[in-house]
């Protein structure tokens, strides 16, 4: 049997599973570049609880393009959900189960 072919969204799942930020980081390049697009949003806002505990110094940046990617790429816009999600990604840094809210209320 010869080796497994190499699937980089795979290893990104395990990546942002196993809390490797950097490496997620790069894996994350390489498939952007593959695709020529950005990741989808879903996978994206995992990055955030990573961020904010790893490099809690660009946390803002990080959630405010997700934010405006979702605010962009979303069929469903309302001022209310964005506030909502603007919330619960203000709290994410302290609060890790905000994520949970973010996802549910971009969803809608």
């Amino acid at each position: 049997m010869g080796p497994r072919p190499w699937k980089p969204t795979v290893e990104l799942q395990g990546a942002l599973d196993r809390g490797e930020l950097a490496w997620s980081i790069t894996l994350a390049g390489e498939i952007s570049a593959d695709r020529g697009a950005p990741l989808d949003l879903d996978t994206a806002i995992r990055f955030l609880p990573l961020v904010a505990s790893e490099r809690p110094d660009t946390y803002d940046a990080w959630a405010c393009r997700w934010l405006a990617r979702w605010l962009t790429e979303s069929r469903s816009v309302t001022i209310d959900r964005a506030a909502e999600i603007a919330a619960a990604l203000a709290e994410l840094p302290t609060e890790p189960t905000a994520l949970e809210a973010v996802t549910q209320a971009a969803r809608g």
